[in-house]
């Protein structure tokens, strides 16, 4: 889950897990008004003028519950460099899987495997918070760094041509702890 996942719950929508079956059902959440407000607070966006989502819920034959779904939103970020508000219009397709939480293995038991799928969201108290989901998703879609269109950053904040230079140097020229040797005399 992000670093927002405590926040979100401003837009809840839970359901009991055990009510979803495996034949697919499909769920339509809109956020109000307030929730829309709220929402845009704790994801520091300006605002939030749509946020619906078309959700799919089944159980499959592996017990797990899977959540497939499209968001749709409208919402306005603020520009990095001017401050500006930069309207911006989501669409997101997701897939999750829910399950019963398991405990946490021991660091040393994890195996990581990229080709792997991620592993299932823990159902907590029996419930999946559908809205929580949503507002997650939306969280993940959003430009982390949002310029408006034709947005320089000034000239005294901009980069030397010696450090774009350095940048762009192959990492077999890159000597990023050079400095060190002095501090072992």
């Amino acid at each position: 889950m992000s670093e927002h996942s405590a926040d979100i719950s401003v837009f809840s929508r839970q359901i009991e897990a055990a009510s979803v079956s495996p034949r697919a059902t499909e769920r339509q959440l809109e956020a109000g008004p307030a929730e829309r407000t709220a929402l845009a607070e704790v994801l520091e966006l300006q605002a939030i003028d749509r946020l619906v989502a078309t959700l799919h819920l089944r159980r499959l034959a592996s017990g797990l519950v899977e959540v497939t779904g499209d968001l749709e939103s409208e919402v306005v970020q603020t520009c990095v460099i001017t401050l500006e508000p930069v309207p911006a219009q989501i669409r997101e397709h997701f897939r999750l899987t829910f399950g019963d939480a398991e405990p946490e293995p021991a660091l040393s038991e994890i195996d990581i495997h990229f080709d792997d799928s991620d592993p299932p969201e823990p159902i907590v108290d029996g419930k999946i918070d559908l809205g929580a989901l949503v507002a997650e998703q939306l969280s993940l879609a959003l430009d982390p760094y949002p310029r408006k269109e034709g947005a320089v950053v000034p000239e005294e904040f901009a980069p030397s041509p010696a450090e774009i230079h350095q940048l762009e140097a192959p990492a077999a020229t890159r000597k990023p702890f050079a400095g060190l040797d002095k501090l072992k005399k």
